[in-house]
């Protein structure tokens, strides 16, 4: 089965995505922070990551950078309530990410997660 954390610190988000993603025969693991997500070892096993750019702490780019330093390459989706014209700088952060602006609509979310886990 295919593992996808979530990490995003808003409690509604993680309940609807996670039921998304179960319902659609992903094994989906929800964090509120990165932090968290980071503490858990099981978060090496996971075959895709989709990371709210704004967390409070260690942000979503910053989790990314510290994943990256620990030699992981599990694929990831960035989620972010704004779009990349509100911050000039994210280009470079995104490298070749991709990213959903909330709200999702479910069907893109899916569609992205399967071409992220197939081309990635």
């Amino acid at each position: 089965m295919t593992k996808i954390a979530l990490v995003d610190d808003d409690s509604s988000i993680r309940k609807a995505v996670g039921r998304l993603l179960r319902s659609n025969g992903y094994q989906c693991t929800v964090y509120e922070s990165a932090e968290a997500a980071l503490a858990d070892p099981a978060l090496r096993e996971m075959n895709c990551l989709l990371i709210d750019v704004e967390l409070p702490g260690i942000s979503g780019f910053d989790l990314q950078d510290r994943l990256r330093g620990l030699g992981s390459t599990v694929p990831h989706i960035f989620v972010t309530a704004h779009s990349e014209k509100d911050c000039p700088d994210w280009g470079a952060r995104l490298g070749d990410s991709p990213y959903l602006t909330k709200p999702v609509e479910e069907l893109l979310l899916l569609s992205t997660i399967e071409k992220v886990l197939f081309s990635w």
